[in-house]
């Protein structure tokens, strides 16, 4: 009777347990995602500035004193 009443105890505990677990890792996970998103946009609108001003530069080469 107590492995029964142990079972039922851990049965009724463990699934919300595991629930609020798996809901805060999937909440981190989503977050680092953003995270990673924001750093990439970032990154990449730094790379094209760097190349349109290039191309600036090279289109207008008598402004650079080249």
């Amino acid at each position: 009777m107590l492995q029964i009443a142990a079972a039922l105890l851990l049965y009724v505990c463990g699934f919300p347990c595991l629930y609020g677990v798996m809901r805060i890792a999937v909440r981190h996970g989503l977050q680092d995602v953003a995270q990673a998103r924001q750093e990439n946009a970032a990154e990449q609108a730094a790379e094209r500035a760097r190349l349109e001003e290039r191309t600036f530069a090279r289109e207008n080469a008598f402004l650079t004193g080249s």
